[in-house]
């Protein structure tokens, strides 16, 4: 009885599985872009409601963030800003992750941040989420801004 390697049974197999898997995940984002700048997140759309806010009426820290993306897409700007600031940061350092996970993927690779100042990063941004959601909440004039409004 002989037995086969996977690693040297048709290695073409894995990178075209790899590709094509690829190309969905690519496809999948360029459609969900394409709906959120065409289709609007009022309260009639199909777009999900925010649990937090449902059920205690209070803003998360990703309260606004479709709103904002759809704004963004529009190309308004001050609008996306109003919605959600915090998306600003966010949404940068999650795109850079995805970026290094599927960089790691590719190389075959764990994905691990073993540098300090990612760590420092992660652990500031994590208190950053957490400071923006409970500023959000407070009744005060500066502090209503955060909150997401229209302009």
């Amino acid at each position: 009885m002989t037995t086969v390697n996977p690693k040297k049974k048709k290695p073409q197999t894995y990178l075209v599985v790899r590709v094509g898997l690829v190309l969905i995940a690519a496809a999948g984002v360029v459609a969900g872009v394409y709906t959120l700048a065409v289709v609007p997140p009022t309260e009639s759309s199909f777009y999900p409601r925010c649990i937090s806010h449902s059920l205690t009426g209070l803003n998360c820290p990703g309260c606004g963030t479709t709103r904002a993306l759809h704004a963004l897409l529009n190309g308004r700007l001050v609008q996306a800003l109003a919605y959600n600031p915090l998306a600003f940061i966010i949404l940068p350092a999650v795109g850079w992750s995805l970026f290094q996970s599927v960089q790691s993927w590719r190389y075959r690779r764990p994905f691990i941040a073993q540098s300090t100042a990612a760590k420092w990063f992660a652990r500031a941004l994590a208190i950053a989420v957490i400071l923006f959601g409970v500023l959000r909440n407070l009744p005060w004039f500066p502090f209503t801004l955060l909150a997401p409004h229209e302009i």
